[in-house]
């Protein structure tokens, strides 16, 4: 059922991203923004990103995403399943999106 991301939009990681992405406007490049973001949500400096992290500097950030979009993400990262995503992960993940938005 998740696998149909026309009917589940939140369960594409593709889309999570893209919502996320938008909160890139006002800053000079997304890898600014994608740096700012992410001094946000690691608020330890431990560079892994939790649950609770993940919502609440999303909040901050004016990123206002659903249980089902973080579970996405984290269900697309955390390789380890410890329910926490790694900064760089999570970075590339961003990077990765604008590349493949420039190939198109």
């Amino acid at each position: 059922m998740e696998d149909n991301f026309d009917v589940f939009p939140e369960a594409s990681v593709d889309k999570v991203i893209e919502k996320i992405r938008k909160g890139a406007f006002s800053y000079p490049s997304l890898q600014d923004y994608a740096v700012a973001l992410i001094q946000k949500l690691d608020k330890n400096g431990d560079e892994i990103i939790s649950f609770d992290e993940f919502k609440e500097g999303m909040t901050s950030a004016g990123v206002f995403l659903t249980e089902h979009e973080i579970n996405t993400l984290l269900r697309a990262f955390d390789h380890n399943n410890d329910g926490r995503l790694s900064v760089e992960e999570f970075y590339n993940a961003l990077a990765e999106s604008v590349n493949s938005e420039l190939e198109k």
